[in-house]
């Protein structure tokens, strides 16, 4: 192995460790948050936190395992300061799951490594910020946390109410649906469908190409997000019966909520069991980033079907995911997408644009016009209606996309341009 992979190793477990960390770290920052609120009540004058000290109906009772006391002998409390300490205690639980998450994938990439500095991640400078008072009582002088990766942890669970509940049910089967009826239109043979691979890049947390596998499909999903292959990792194999897990994804914001009840709302999940799978059926995922790992020799014309769902927009150079995916498919092979086009890169900061470090951003009729040109031919195309992506169940504020669902059948094959 050169020096060069040598680094490229050690940065990504440095990169693995600092994942771990915002799991860990998840407890503290978002009891600090909350805190912050409390202490905005605090400053108020009397008079007015009593105003706010009944107001609103009794609050929901976290939801507790069957085996556990019902929690039905406790008395439901009111107003503002309650509903704090009822986050607390949703935070608390959330970071649970979120802890046993974690501790099943430590040591997946080997030992911790040592920053440049000759640290670990784990050893970063303090914050200087006082402990949580109330809720963060007994909580030791905080690490230094990375606020947008604790919004990433935050982000992955609303990402198991869209993949893994019954209350996300419509919001995937907005673009599941069509996906999966396209594939069973074009290879639908039951008793031949294991010989049919798919293969679904930007899997996420794995339902999609679940679904595909419990067809009797053998597919594989591909996820380049740590966050999102730890959580995936445990759904899909640390599972053992439907409802195992209950999760408040909703507790992180406190804006445009109609009631408490919403806010503080427990979602249990999985709604299926994910290892029930027909016996002929193949299901793997594998972690990556899609055109470094399947633009290699073995993988091509390797898969009749690439399904991309919300993906093609994480492209820097989108061109290079139509090679790919050409690559991947034999001519006759089919590539299916529904998404936007929100180009994650659009406005990410640089000086210099450099082949790892750019963003071509194409309208939606550009992609199209691009399409022929890299050997797809189109064979449906049409708008899906709006759709959240992992919204807010009952808020007043819903953010909608209009994706776009299409067909191509591969028709010759093209050749990757040389890197520059």
């Amino acid at each position: 192995m050169t020096g060069h992979e040598d680094e490229d190793e050690r940065l990504e477990r440095l990169h693995f460790a600092t994942v771990l960390k915002a799991f860990d770290d998840y407890l503290p920052y978002c009891l600090s948050a909350n805190d912050t609120r409390r202490r905005s009540y605090f400053s108020l004058p009397m008079a007015h936190q009593q105003l706010l000290s009944d107001l609103g109906a009794p609050l929901p009772l976290p939801e507790l395992e069957a085996s556990s006391s019902s929690s039905s002998s406790l008395d439901p409390s009111r107003g503002f300061k309650s509903r704090l300490d009822e986050i607390d205690d949703r935070i608390r639980r959330n970071a649970d799951l979120l802890s046993a998450i974690a501790d099943e994938s430590r040591g997946f990439l080997g030992p911790e490594p040592l920053a440049s500095n000759g640290s670990s991640p784990h050893d970063a400078s303090t914050s200087g910020a006082d402990d949580a008072s109330n809720g963060g009582k007994g909580l030791r002088k905080r690490r230094k946390i990375a606020g947008h990766e604790i919004e990433k942890i935050q982000s992955t669970l609303k990402q198991f109410v869209r993949d893994w509940s019954v209350e996300g049910l419509p919001e995937r089967s907005a673009v599941y649906t069509p996906m999966i009826e396209a594939v069973t239109g074009l290879y639908g043979d039951s008793d031949k469908r294991s010989q049919v691979r798919i293969l679904v890049p930007g899997a996420g947390l794995g339902r999609l190409a679940f679904e595909y596998a419990s067809l009797g499909y053998s597919c594989q999903g591909n996820e380049f997000s740590f966050y999102m292959l730890l959580a995936s990792h445990f759904i899909l194999n640390k599972t053992t019966h439907v409802g195992q897990h209950a999760i408040y994804p909703f507790v992180h914001s406190s804006s445009n909520w109609r009631t408490a009840d919403d806010m503080l709302r427990v979602i249990r999940i999985p709604d299926v069991l994910p290892s029930r799978l027909p016996a002929t059926s193949e299901f793997s995922m594998v972690a990556g980033e899609f055109c470094e790992v399947y633009s290699q020799p073995h993988e091509a014309k390797a898969w009749q079907v690439v399904a991309t769902c919300f993906f093609i927009d994480t492209a820097k150079n989108v061109v290079r995911y139509l090679e790919t995916i050409n690559h991947l498919l034999p001519v006759g092979g089919h590539w299916i997408n529904a998404g936007p086009l929100l180009w994650h890169f659009e406005n990410a900061s640089r000086s210099t644009p450099t082949p790892d470090n750019l963003s071509i951003e194409l309208t939606l009729d550009e992609l199209v016009q691009l399409l022929p040109k890299m050997g797809f031919e189109l064979e449906q195309r049409r708008p899906l209606p709006p759709t959240p992506y992992t919204g807010m169940l009952n808020g007043m504020l819903q953010y909608h996309y209009s994706p776009e669902f299409f067909v191509c059948r591969k028709v010759r094959d093209v050749a990757a341009a040389a890197a520059v």
